[in-house]
């Protein structure tokens, strides 16, 4: 688009500048100085405010040749036109730009923080800048520069504090836009509560007896809550037009003030700043708080879509342990009605022996303070069966930092827990005898050492099947498969049930005798001996005799590599001494 197309497109912007700059030198310009009400800024701030800076140039240009007109057919005249017009482009674009860079931007004056953000570039930086240049202007004149900048400052910033709220939702959207948003509750009400506010603006300032100008605000005020932000900005253009109005011609409480007319003026304007200042911060915070609670309710409505179609449980709990909601995948794992389990206590979910672990796991999340913890346990089903359960629990905080209560996701993974079951038995088992392996072995040694007491003494014993290899040789390994199955079921059944017999490796098997004396072990060692030496193993129609040697060794406080090597070395004094006996450790 060329340049004087941009120019056309920001020619509106123009011709309101002008409009509000030919209100404020017609109506409030006294003793032939500057206007004591200027609210042009506020439609050239907020004009740019809402267009990029590239665009900037064409807005610029239409406000800076309305303002020239002003000045020279209203105002000081053509002389100061351009003067003028230069500080009044300076003063809208430092505003624009301080509210750009700043955290100001679109959404700033729906914030309760938007406060210094506002009032500090456009009230004081801009403003404050314009006068001091005005004031340099007017050295040339016969004007005091000094009460021309005092009084240019004020009714300038009071201006942009007053009228930009309204300028910028104007520039935002549109005149359909502030509709829309001042009818969100109904055509009805807005129109009551302005006209309300409306009689009251006008019973304020149509008398000059009692000074009654904090009357407006208590309807601003519910306008604010009613109608939100658009609201609180019109709201203050009518009290302005209104009190202008009668302060004009004469009427109003303005008229105590013992003042000329442009102070009485400027004291309307600033009258109108301080409403500003009150009564958007209240619409703000009301706009806050309606996006949050619908924010909220989206969220809520998210998380219960999410949790009625989870197949995980979503338990929210309170800090003592009770259920505040339960989704209802509890039913489909557990069997348990979701509803009923609403206030009762998580804990009834667990055996009493769990009730411990469940209860440690809740403490320690509320310790996290937002942090995830996981617990696995056992849980109950309603038909008195038992699955594990994983949940993954965190802290829920409140406004002020402190636990409210914890929400926990909850998995049934009693299908791993199986899995984990087997693949440790499987690392603990020799797949080919079915007996413990050598780490199963040495780790119950550990065990039972960890839980003898003084009195008690602990033995093992080895054995290993003589001239195994033989059979290997003769039958084929999968005789010698056959046999060592066949010795490991006569060790399983001559043992007691409390000791530990284990393939520690090829045809080398391992006995633990918890709490037995070398004369027992001895004994039950003798007759596995003799029980195999007098059977024989069926393979492939042969029978197949083998037997056995073996070494008894005490378990003491060296630990199991000593009193393996004892065993062994006993094992191999009986295989010296012709095989198919046993032998004591010396």
């Amino acid at each position: 688009m060329s340049f004087v197309s941009r120019l056309f497109v920001a020619l509106p912007i123009g011709l309101a500048y002008f409009a509000a700059v030919a209100v404020s030198l017609t109506l409030t310009r006294y003793d032939g100085g500057v206007a004591f009400l200027w609210f042009a800024a506020s439609i050239m701030i907020a004009a740019l405010r809402v267009r990029p800076r590239s665009e900037w140039l064409p807005v610029v240009v239409v406000c800076g040749v309305a303002s020239a007109v002003g000045t020279g057919f209203l105002g000081l005249g053509w002389a100061f036109a351009l003067p003028l017009a230069a500080i009044n482009m300076i003063e809208g674009l430092l505003g624009a730009e301080l509210l750009t860079r700043g955290r100001a931007r679109r959404a700033a004056l729906g914030t309760p923080g938007w406060l210094l953000e506002f009032i500090v570039p456009i009230g004081i930086v801009a403003p404050a800048v314009m006068a001091a240049l005005l004031g340099i202007v007017f050295l040339w004149t016969k004007l005091d520069p000094v009460s021309a900048a005092i009084h240019a400052f004020c009714g300038h910033a009071l201006g942009n504090l007053a009228f930009t709220p309204l300028t910028r939702l104007i520039a935002l959207g549109g005149f359909r836009s502030l509709g829309v948003e001042l009818l969100q509750n109904g055509k009805a009400e807005m129109i009551g509560l302005l006209s309300a506010l409306a009689i009251v603006g006008v019973v304020v300032f149509g008398q000059h007896q009692l000074p009654l100008l904090f009357l407006p605000v208590l309807p601003m005020i519910l306008i604010a809550f009613r109608l939100g932000f658009a609201g609180s900005a019109v709201s203050v253009v009518i009290i302005a037009v209104i009190g202008g109005i009668f302060t004009l011609i004469g009427q109003g409480p303005l008229h105590l003030i013992a003042k000329p007319l442009g102070f009485q003026m400027q004291f309307l304007q600033f009258y109108l700043a301080s409403i500003v200042v009150t009564a958007l911060p209240v619409a703000a915070d009301v706009k806050n708080r309606a996006d949050l609670h619908r924010a909220m309710r989206l969220s809520e409505e998210r998380y219960r879509l999410m949790a009625e179609h989870s197949t995980d449980i979503l338990m929210h709990l309170e800090m003592d342990g009770s259920i505040r909601y339960v989704s209802p995948a509890m039913e489909q794992i557990t069997g348990f009605d979701p509803n009923a389990l609403i206030g009762t206590f998580a804990r009834n979910l667990v055996p009493l022996d769990q009730r411990p672990i469940l209860l440690q796991g809740h403490l320690a999340t509320l310790a996290a303070r937002g942090a995830t913890h996981s617990i696995e346990y056992i849980a109950l089903t309603k038909g008195g069966g038992r699955i594990w359960l994983e949940s993954r629990a965190r802290a829920l905080m409140d406004d002020k930092g402190e636990i409210e209560s914890s929400l926990c996701i909850v998995r049934d993974v009693s299908d791993r827990k199986e899995k984990e079951l087997r693949l440790s038995v499987a690392a603990m088992t020799d797949p080919l005898t079915g007996l413990a392996n050598r780490r199963a072995f040495e780790a119950a040694v550990a065990a039972r050492t960890a839980e003898r007491k003084d009195d008690e003494t602990d033995c093992i014993a080895l054995f290993d099947i003589d001239l195994f290899k033989r059979v290997n040789d003769t039958y084929g390994h999968d005789a010698g498969d056959v046999v060592l199955r066949g010795f490991a079921k006569v060790l399983s059944g001559a043992v007691r049930h409390n000791d530990t017999v284990a393939r520690i490796g090829g045809e080398e098997f391992a006995v633990l005798f918890p709490n037995s004396s070398i004369p027992n072990a001895l004994m039950i060692c003798e007759r596995i001996r003799q029980e195999m030496a007098q059977s024989s193993v069926a393979v492939g129609g042969q029978a197949i005799r083998v037997t056995v040697s073996g070494g008894v060794a005490l378990l003491r406080e060296e630990g199991i590599e000593r009193a393996l090597k004892q065993a062994d070395q006993a094992l191999y004094a009986a295989k010296r001494g012709g095989r198919d006996q046993m032998a004591l450790a010396a």
